[in-house]
């Protein structure tokens, strides 16, 4: 207790105790028949009624005043009326103190920009920024590789591919490849794996086929067609042809392949040339064929294990730039925070959109829930106990309080003393 918090005792006590005295005094006749002994005993008589009448109401507020026989009524008034000091109290905060019309009152002031930019400023924010944020994509991060998303990516994509107009664009891009020699690749490859097919004896099958099948064709012609397919059967080996012609067919790819002048190269690029000229012309024909090529890529492609693959390589990459704050993606979220409060500081306009959304959006949602704050109070209210309430007013309003005692024995001493000179006058 502080000092203060003892002037209520002290100033009783010196009531008292000055009443008790003088009346000592005057009953031993040590004081005379002197009119200011009496008018000052009967100050410290009425300052000590007026005191201990203050000490019962102050008392009565905080706890029950003790009797030996009964109990006093309307005492320990803050634990009888809680219930009703709570509603009270909640209804102060809510309806009055933090009432909608007194809450957009104050956010009319409330500039969210410039606490933003000055919150900011300082490094330390800025990098607790840029860690909450990594730390929320790196959440988003471990959800990628779930096949929902590989599903989604899918069926976005076939939709796209299957509406989209390919034709003029496909048929620039095509002859610009030709054009910048991009299509020798293209050759090389494909030249490639189709003499190491011939090599491997890939074609002898179709290509004894091919001759079985020519023979009986010509044989088919007529008597004299199959007398002389049958007499020159007797003199080659179809095996024997059939070996000759895929060794012709291999030689003849590594020499398509090894030669970038090779005329059947030129021949190929002037056939895809004059097809992507088709295709930027809007020839019907060669938008069909590639219509046809296109919804064939969207039916069959197998998009979604690529996409499964892609997205699970992304989500390592993504992980492993998140969780290293020194990684080009951490640096190039700090940046792009630095590059937003250079325009937010520098456009006043923007500022104001955004103090205004913040006021509104505020505001919405303290009308919406506005009951939230009498809910929050009633909470913190019903968790204390009642001594523990008891004890937190007092330890707020208490020493005030005691200044009531104080002046209680102060003006009834006053008015005491007046009270007597009045009395000696009228007598």
């Amino acid at each position: 207790m502080t000092r203060k918090n003892h002037l209520g005792t002290i100033s009783l006590l010196v009531a008292s105790g000055g009443f008790a005295s003088l009346e000592t005094l005057r009953h031993l006749q040590v004081l005379g028949p002197n009119l200011s002994w009496s008018i000052l005993q009967s100050g410290f008589e009425a300052g000590m009624i007026g005191g201990l009448a203050d000490w019962f109401a102050v008392s009565a507020l905080f706890r029950p005043i003790p009797t030996p026989r009964f109990r006093i009524p309307h005492t320990n008034l803050l634990v009888e009326k809680r219930a009703e000091l709570s509603a009270g109290i909640v209804d102060m905060v809510q309806n009055r103190w933090l009432s909608p019309e007194t809450l957009a009152e104050h956010l009319g002031r409330l500039r969210a920009s410039a606490f933003i930019l000055e919150h900011l400023a300082e490094p330390k924010a800025r990098a607790q920024v840029v860690a909450a944020t990594r730390d929320l994509l790196g959440r988003l991060t471990g959800s990628l590789d779930a096949p929902e998303i590989a599903g989604f990516l899918d069926r976005a994509l076939r939709d796209q591919l299957s509406g989209l107009e390919l034709g003029p664009v496909f048929g620039k891009w095509l002859l610009a490849r030709i054009e910048q020699g991009d299509t020798a690749t293209l050759w090389d490859f494909l030249a490639g794996t189709l003499a190491g097919s011939a090599e491997k004896g890939d074609f002898s099958q179709p290509i004894r086929a091919m001759l079985e099948a020519a023979a009986d064709n010509y044989k088919s012609r007529g008597f004299w067609e199959r007398m002389k397919a049958s007499l020159g059967e007797l003199f080659f080996d179809y095996d024997q042809l059939t070996q000759n012609i895929s060794s012709a067919f291999t030689r003849t790819l590594r020499d398509i392949q090894q030669d970038p002048r090779h005329p059947l190269r030129s021949h190929l690029d002037a056939q895809l040339q004059g097809f992507a000229q088709r295709l930027i012309s809007g020839d019907p024909e060669a938008r069909i064929v590639l219509d046809q090529l296109q919804r064939r890529l969207v039916e069959h492609a197998e998009l979604a294990p690529l996409l499964a693959r892609i997205l699970g390589r992304l989500q390592e990459t993504l992980k492993a730039q998140l969780a290293d704050p020194d990684a080009h993606l951490s640096r190039a979220l700090e940046h792009l925070l630095e590059n937003l409060l250079r325009e937010l500081q520098s456009e006043p306009d923007t500022q104001a959109r955004l103090d205004a959304w913040v006021r509104q959006t505020i505001l919405d949602l303290a009308q919406r829930n506005h009951g939230v704050i009498g809910e929050m109070v009633a909470s913190s209210l019903a968790k204390l106990s009642d001594g523990d309430l008891v004890t937190q007013i007092e330890d707020k309003v208490g020493a005030d309080l005691q200044y009531i005692r104080l002046n209680g024995a102060i003006v009834g001493g006053i008015v005491g003393a007046l009270l007597a000179v009045l009395k000696t006058v009228m007598t």
